[in-house]
């Protein structure tokens, strides 16, 4: 027989903080990926709702991400080249 260990405790968001302000450095750390990998579920969540009865096709996205992505690598590929060259440019 499995026993339910499990309780709840209604806490303020202050609370919270000043509970957190106690842990180390190290379980701060996991507690914010734990609260950012809970939010990003919360919000796939939520667009996967709102998106469930939409048809669309693998060739449809490809064409929406495509030049999004040509422009990211493009900037990414100037400020990555201003960089290597910032220290080096005649004044």
């Amino acid at each position: 027989m499995l026993l339910d260990r499990s309780f709840r405790i209604d806490l303020t968001p202050d609370q919270v903080v000043e509970l957190a302000k106690q842990l180390p450095d190290k379980k701060k750390d996991a507690l914010l990926k734990a609260f950012e990998r809970e939010r990003a579920l919360d919000r796939l969540k939520v667009m996967m709702h709102a998106l469930k009865d939409v048809d669309i096709d693998g060739e449809t996205i490809r064409k929406e991400v495509d030049p999004v992505r040509a422009k990211r690598y493009a900037a990414r590929k100037k400020n990555s080249l201003r960089v290597v060259f910032h220290g080096t440019t005649p004044k």
